[in-house]
């Protein structure tokens, strides 16, 4: 299936004196998306958290008032935080909640192969195992790092 986003400019985080982070809601569109909360220093980006929504803001909005996602936030290396979204396109016969449910497991997916520090919509970091195989079975076939998504009551 070919996937379409229209990426929009980083918005910066700023830290309240609560110690949570905010930002210009009015800047966020209420429309579904994909979004990433994520750290920026010099040129590159972490991603911290990555999800989806039918309403950017009003899901954002909530975000900003969950302890453990801000804990998480503000415990991750130094550099500027920022929250990243982009507007699904979708082509005739698409189906929207589909599209954005494809579009957030496939950036988890991704921003976890490439080592970022994301935790999942729980709350609780996606675990990552790195394994050493010995023996005679080929190296390429066999993963030297695998994640597991934990699921309640793991």
């Amino acid at each position: 299936m070919k996937l379409k986003l229209d990426w929009n400019k980083p918005v910066p985080l700023k830290r309240s004196p609560s110690g949570f982070y905010q930002l210009d809601l009015d800047a966020i569109p209420a429309l579904p998306g994909i979004y990433l909360f994520a750290r920026k220093w010099g040129k590159s980006y972490e991603a911290l958290y990555v999800g989806r929504s039918t309403k950017l803001r009003g899901r954002i909005k909530g975000h900003l008032n969950s302890l453990k996602l801000m804990q998480h936030l503000k415990n991750a290396k130094t550099g500027k935080r920022v929250l990243i979204y982009g507007i699904p396109v979708t082509k005739k016969g698409q189906q929207q909640d589909k599209v954005l449910a494809s579009l957030e497991k496939a950036f988890i997916r991704h921003f976890l192969l490439e080592g970022h520090d994301i935790v999942n919509k729980q709350g609780v970091r996606i675990r990552n195992h790195e394994i050493e195989s010995i023996g005679k079975v080929p190296k390429a076939f066999i993963p030297s790092r695998i994640y597991l998504e934990r699921t309640k009551g793991q």
